[in-house]
């Protein structure tokens, strides 16, 4: 019989562009180790056949953020977009889009969802994108914030963040923003804007944020 670790789904690997599915029980950082713990073939018998992708409304990728093939991001009341210039498959660079909601939670690759807000593509490698929506007519009233956190690389980076509100309807704004991230600083995480309904004004932000002890052990297990 499976241990309840054992039980835990394993969160499939990013393809070619670094591009990977809504982040399963189980993080990215913790797959290798849940393999280690089942081996052989109970391993395998843990990993579905075909991995599913998430159902999300359809949105349109910035022009800055283009590649090949191109991922479909989630849209609606709040989609905010994050990509970067730097990474590869030789020289990984990850930065990690973060949403904070209303209610204070933060939605990011370890915590995909939230009451309103989710993460529907990540990105571990380089480039992009990272994307986080709350879809058409879900809205929480009050403040989205929204943040960059350099999680691993080895080299400055200048992350691009675009945000769009009520995407599609006559409503629609669009802002963009950009952060110079000198270091990796899993710690820290970067202020963008806030975003603030029911109105989906955008106001942009400066300064960081320490992370709590809590996010620091979802990073790092």
């Amino acid at each position: 019989m499976m241990s309840d670790t054992e039980k835990e789904l394993i969160q499939p690997e990013p393809d070619e562009e670094g591009n990977a599915s809504e982040p399963q029980l189980l993080s990215r950082r913790k797959a290798l180790k849940t393999l280690a713990v089942l081996g052989g073939t109970a391993a395998l018998s843990t990993i579905p056949g075909k991995w599913q992708k998430p159902v999300v409304k359809v949105g349109t990728l910035p022009a800055f953020a283009q590649i090949s093939p191109t991922p479909v991001l989630g849209t609606g009341d709040l989609q905010v977009t994050l990509t970067w210039n730097t990474g590869g498959a030789n020289d990984r660079v990850d930065i990690d889009d973060h949403v904070v909601e209303p209610d204070g939670t933060r939605v990011y690759y370890a915590s995909p969802s939230g009451p309103t807000a989710t993460l529907d593509v990540d990105n571990v490698v380089g480039f992009g994108p990272e994307n986080i929506f709350v879809p058409a007519g879900q809205a929480a009233a009050g403040v989205y914030r929204a943040q960059v956190v350099y999680f691993a690389g080895s080299q400055p980076t200048v992350a691009t963040i675009q945000i769009t509100v009520f995407a599609n309807t006559p409503q629609q704004q669009v802002a963009t923003f950009t952060r110079d991230l000198p270091a990796a600083d899993l710690f820290t995480a970067v202020n963008v804007a806030n975003i603030t309904f029911p109105a989906g004004t955008i106001q942009e932000t400066s300064g960081t944020e320490p992370l709590t002890a809590a996010y620091a052990v979802n990073k790092t297990n």
